[in-house]
């Protein structure tokens, strides 16, 4: 293949009338026509390469922007079910704190209960226990004034034993069987 150095290099022999050798320039039009048909078909295929790359090219950028479609679609869809994710979990967390504080309120009555039950009992044991104590210290009172009661008594012992159930009565003691007269 002739370079366009070689070309403008050539130079054909003159004739003998002041023209160019025929022979010389066929052949080297020949030889000029075989380069550039070889070259207009590398051309042709090479711009017929070209349309292939250029299509494909252009399928390869439509298949970008669909992957990008597709990535961002797929992107919106993660953080989509992230949010639900989140929304769900706050609301279980919701449910769950609610539940708790209600059973924690429950307990709490449940407590208050207790401790108003457990106050009744310890103040009916302290009421029991004054009354106890009152009464004792009156059947003590009772006991140390009997021997005195016994030495001064003139009556007869019948009248000191009513005399006696009738303090037992007004103690608060059920009253002991009355006593059989005497004959």
């Amino acid at each position: 293949m002739l370079t366009p150095q070689e070309v403008s290099a050539r130079s054909f022999t003159k004739t003998m009338m002041g023209g160019y050798n025929m022979t010389m320039v066929d052949e080297f039009l020949d030889e000029l026509t075989d380069d550039y048909t070889s070259l207009y078909k590398e051309n042709a295929s090479l711009k017929a390469k070209m349309k292939v790359l250029v299509e494909k090219v252009e399928e390869y950028r439509a298949t970008e922007d669909s992957m990008r479609a597709t990535l961002l679609t797929a992107q919106r869809m993660a953080d989509s079910i992230i949010k639900e994710a989140e929304e769900k979990r706050d609301g279980i967390l919701q449910q769950a704190e609610a539940a708790a504080r209600e059973k924690l309120d429950g307990y709490r009555r449940e407590a208050e209960q207790c401790a108003k039950r457990l106050q009744q009992g310890q103040d009916e044991i302290q009421r029991f226990v004054a009354e106890s104590r009152a009464l004792c210290e009156k059947e003590l009172r009772f006991l140390e004034e009997f021997p005195a009661m016994l030495l001064e008594e003139s009556e007869p012992v019948s009248a000191a034993a009513e005399e006696i159930g009738e303090k037992i009565l007004s103690a608060g003691e059920p009253a002991p069987a009355p006593a059989a007269p005497e004959p």
